[in-house]
């Protein structure tokens, strides 16, 4: 079970040079095609993080195109990882594992945030049975920092971003998670991290393996998730997705799943932003993509984002060699 505890660094070997925490929450001004993300990652037993502040409206191919890009890295490690402000001017604070806050200056003033996080159900702790049916299968394929200490939340994420001289009200319902484990991080392999929003009383989280075959990015396997009915929170036994995609960002998605109960749900998104996310761990890409969700008439708003190893991105993708 997650508790506050779990936003704070938790108990490990002092020697291990692997260990990590992470901190990500992603945002969406949806009437503007606005998608963002604030993270950070820490190796708190050599004492520095790094962090990311990812912006882009539309449809960004390119990541020069993103409209606000700050990444940082060999920053101070924070002595508390629930109450912190860094050196690249994010701050956070938890104030219990469902109610967070965020602040962001960047260091030229182009862009500044404060945003309140307030979860609609208990966070997930994907390694708990009692939560997660599938816990004992629930590490994804040859990508460590998913499979160690790992907490999901859902939440409605308000408040103001001001980029570029233009103010955006931001009120969404969107993703939060936290890791923390031993984790050698050298781009092997990854996954998709996936909301589907429906509307206040229809919303999902799941996350799929992921695998690129003949240069295709598919989908495979459900390792956990759940869909919040009525605010009733239900785990998901089956679950898969298809996508069409440009230059790896994912550009339409139709998605099934299905809860312990035997309910089936469907849905069907179009992007409406987009941006590919390069430089939050030089191991690793997000391909991160803000879509409109239709079911029946149901519609939502909410992100896929596939994260994958950029050592797997060259195996996989990169063409043969040539005599």
């Amino acid at each position: 079970m997650i508790t506050a505890d779990d936003y704070k660094f938790h108990d490990r070997d002092p020697a291990d040079d692997t260990w990590t925490e992470t901190l990500f929450v992603i945002f969406s001004v949806p009437e503007f095609a606005i998608s963002g993300n604030l993270y950070v990652l820490t190796r708190p037993n050599i004492g520095v993080c790094h962090s990311s502040i990812e912006i882009h409206q539309g449809m960004c191919m390119h990541p020069w195109q993103l409209h606000h890009n700050d990444a940082q890295m060999h920053l101070r490690c924070p002595d508390d990882f629930s109450d912190f402000t860094l050196a690249n001017g994010l701050s956070f604070k938890a104030h219990s594992e469902r109610e967070h806050e965020w602040r962001y200056e960047s260091r030229d003033g182009n862009c500044s945030l404060e945003l309140s996080y307030s979860a609609v159900c208990d966070p997930t702790d994907a390694r708990d049975p009692a939560q997660v049916p599938q816990a004992a299968d629930s590490k994804v394929q040859g990508y460590s920092g998913w499979n160690n200490g790992h907490l999901e939340g859902k939440g409605r994420v308000t408040g103001t971003l001001r980029l570029r001289d233009k103010t955006y009200k931001v009120d969404c319902v969107e993703g939060v998670n936290k890791s923390w484990g031993p984790r050698n991080d050298w781009g092997n392999k990854g996954a998709s991290w996936i909301h589907v929003d429906l509307g206040a009383d229809l919303t999902a989280f799941l996350v799929l393996d992921l695998d690129i075959e003949g240069h295709q990015v598919k989908y495979g396997h459900l390792k956990y998730g759940y869909v919040l009915v009525n605010g009733e929170r239900r785990p998901l036994l089956k679950a898969d997705m298809t996508a069409t995609r440009t230059d790896m960002l994912v550009t339409s998605a139709k998605v099934r799943f299905e809860d312990d109960r035997g309910d089936v749900y469907h849905a069907l998104g179009k992007t409406i932003a987009a941006g590919p996310w390069y430089n939050f761990n030089p191991s690793s890409a997000g391909y991160q993509c803000l879509l409109r969700w239709e079911s029946c008439d149901r519609v939502g708003h909410s992100h896929v984002a596939d994260f994958v190893g950029q050592y797997y991105l060259s195996k996989t993708m990169s063409d043969d060699l040539y005599d």
